[in-house]
């Protein structure tokens, strides 16, 4: 894996995140399952303490900013999409968006970036399509787009459609939104500093990400893919990476590693058990793990194997990687394609806590 480690978060990622973590309040979730990592609630709130501070004042001062804006809200608040796609589409545009220009932004450079982020977003769900061959040149070809393809997520069809008609007021406002808001992310850094640079003393070792990614992740590499790697503050307990024909972009929360090596540590937890067993515990899911145990697919393939929507399949999927029951392949020798493999460690593992259960019960 090459990348090159920004010092600093991507800061029009950050102000989309941190909108979109003031709905969800992810810290208070992951304090309240202290349990899960192992360690005691008094702990957790320690972690997590510098990271509230931040977004205590980024937010009180973000916030007037943001609700100057009405018309971007369907975009920030979260959304619980069939598909597998960021819950904020305001993430999963600025995510897209990349290192492209963010000021003076002219209509036919806006239509061609747009059109482009609704093909990719299509091609990636629907078995089949090919972005290459998508072609909207207005309202009229999205909409009979939409109609003669499979996407099993009314909302997120509803949302392609509204970005599309609304482009240029909603991309206008959205970029004068966020370098309004940077600023302010940038002012109160020092109160998160000390935990920034700490995930990138971590990130700074290749061969340490490069094991945490393939072993403990999922996420393998076929090929040395080049990397522009940030720092994220708002995004704190994910890994998340944007391929582009251009580059690619990989965002790792600040305190991802640390959760990951907490939850490792405590491997036999019932709270955990539980929710791996839920992660099985449909038909469907049980299906894909075992037409993966044959081989490794990519989503479009694993679909037909099983006659479903791309969009099926990659609900599913979402839920298993987030148990680590499927491993992720990114890129081979010919393509960019995303692989899915099943974690046959992850699967003996909670045999064994079944088996450990069993005999705790038979004493």
């Amino acid at each position: 894996m090459d990348y090159n480690l920004h010092k600093e978060p991507n800061w029009f990622y950050e102000v989309a995140v941190c909108i979109s973590e003031h709905y969800l309040d992810g810290e208070e979730k992951i304090i309240e399952n202290h349990s899960k990592f192992g360690i005691s609630k008094e702990d957790m709130d320690r972690l997590f303490s510098r990271y509230k501070a931040y977004k205590e004042a980024v937010l009180k001062d973000i916030l007037p900013v943001y609700n100057n804006y009405p018309s971007l809200t369907w975009l920030f608040k979260p959304v619980d999409y069939n598909s597998d796609v960021d819950r904020s589409m305001a993430i999963s545009i600025v995510s897209y968006w990349g290192q492209k220009p963010t000021k003076n932004i002219k209509d036919d450079f806006i239509d061609k970036t747009i059109t482009s982020y609704i093909a990719t977003t299509i091609s990636d769900l629907v078995s089949g399509v090919d972005k290459e061959n998508i072609k909207i040149e207005n309202i009229t070809d999205l909409l009979d787009l939409l109609e003669s393809i499979k996407i099993e997520d009314d909302i997120l069809k509803m949302h392609l459609i509204r970005l599309y008609h609304t482009r240029y007021e909603t991309i206008r406002n959205l970029w004068e939104m966020i370098h309004t808001c940077v600023p302010i992310l940038k002012k109160h850094f020092s109160l998160i500093r000390e935990d920034v640079n700490l995930i990138l003393k971590i990130l700074a070792d290749e061969s340490i990400i490069k094991k945490v990614l393939d072993l403990s992740v999922g996420v393998k590499f076929k090929t040395r893919l080049y990397w522009q790697l940030y720092p994220s503050i708002f995004a704190f307990n994910s890994f998340k990476w944007e391929m582009q024909v251009e580059e690619n972009y990989s965002y790792v929360g600040i305190y991802f590693l640390k959760l990951l090596d907490l939850k490792g540590k405590n491997k036999f937890n019932e709270d955990e058990l539980v929710s791996d067993l839920k992660a099985l515990g449909d038909a469907t899911r049980l299906k894909i793990i075992g037409a993966l145990l044959e081989k490794e697919m990519y989503l479009k393939e694993l679909a037909e194997k099983l006659n479903l929507t791309p969009a099926t399949v990659s609900h599913h999927i979402n839920t298993m990687l987030k148990s680590d029951l499927i491993f992720i392949t990114i890129g081979d020798e010919d393509n960019r394609r995303v692989y899915y493999e099943v974690n046959r460690e992850k699967l003996e593992a909670i045999g064994n806590s079944i088996k450990r259960l069993a005999a705790t019960y038979k004493e």
